[in-house]
């Protein structure tokens, strides 16, 4: 597979692929560059499709998207480079395991959806969001419909497992559940995506057995983001998980989802929406939103 037919997987425009081309380039006549692009293969390889825990992976920040945007090409696209080039890879097993062609393509446009966010985040054209792709290129993360999931292990103790209701000890195989940016999260659509996930891993991944859960992991899930926009899809979509015991604040997390503008002073961010109004007011009263790890139990398969 060529570079350029990767990056139309990665639903990248013109302009982007021409820079990854160029970027791919660069790399190639410097040693130390193509190192690191060697060094993230392998690393996808090392863990493909094994369910680790989230940063297992070596995959640091090259540049400072808002301190450096005019960093090197070469460091701008690197990791794009990389999961181009292993890409063949992936496309493999999905198609060893019958993943049908539409559910890679929807799977693997996240990273160009990506870039486009980094775009009106901080103004550049890169890609900065290596950690979460490589989801995508260790085959453990499927975009099935409104919704993404990835295969996961629960990593908490008995006692906030049990705490938390779910019939399911430490280790047991999960999906994660992640929202894209792709519109309204109207309920029915993620009804729908809820509704396939139990056939889809059984039938591509059936080593795993059947999944009952799904979790999720955002501060989507703060109790408090009901209070701030009641009766609205975000509202309703943290209402259908069933909390874990731990917290950790994420005031900054929800800022860069609703915003998207890392860098604007909490007084001059726009308050065109409930979310905003409701978000800023909370913040600037001295509230904080937390992030919350929930689970729900996955509809019956009826494939």
């Amino acid at each position: 597979m060529m570079l350029s037919d990767a990056c139309g997987w990665f639903d990248l425009d013109d302009e982007d692929t021409t820079a990854v081309l160029a970027a791919s380039a660069a790399i190639d006549a410097d040693d130390q560059l193509r190192a690191v692009v060697d060094g993230v293969e392998h690393q996808l390889a090392d863990y493909f499709e094994a369910l680790v825990p989230w940063g297992t992976l070596n995959l640091p920040m090259l540049f400072d998207p808002v301190a450096e945007p005019d960093a090197p090409g070469e460091l701008r696209w690197l990791y794009v480079v990389a999961f181009g080039r292993f890409l063949p890879r992936v496309l493999a097993s999905h198609e060893r395991r019958g993943v049908p062609e539409a559910v890679s393509r929807a799977t693997f446009a996240d990273v160009g959806r990506h870039v486009r966010i980094a775009r009106r985040l901080f103004g550049i054209r890169g890609f900065t969001e290596q950690h979460w792709a490589q989801l995508h290129l260790r085959g453990v993360l499927y975009d099935l419909g409104r919704l993404q999931f990835n295969l996961a292990r629960l990593a908490l103790s008995a006692d906030d497992l049990a705490a938390s209701g779910i019939d399911a000890g430490p280790g047991t195989v999960v999906v994660d559940t992640h929202i894209p940016e792709t519109g309204r999260l109207d309920p029915s659509e993620a009804d729908a995506s809820f509704a396939v996930v139990q056939a889809f891993f059984a039938r591509h991944f059936p080593e795993h057995g059947t999944i009952r859960y799904a979790t999720c992991d955002s501060w989507l899930l703060d109790p408090q983001v009901a209070d701030l926009v009641p009766g609205s899809n975000i509202a309703l979509f943290g209402g259908r998980y069933r909390l874990f015991p731990p917290t950790r604040v994420a005031d900054q997390a929800a800022l860069d989802f609703v915003f998207r503008a890392p860098t604007t002073p909490l007084a001059e961010l726009p308050r065109d929406t409930r979310l905003q109004r409701g978000l800023v007011d909370h913040l600037s009263g001295g509230g904080h939103i937390e992030a919350r790890y929930g689970w729900l139990e996955l509809p019956l398969s009826t494939d």
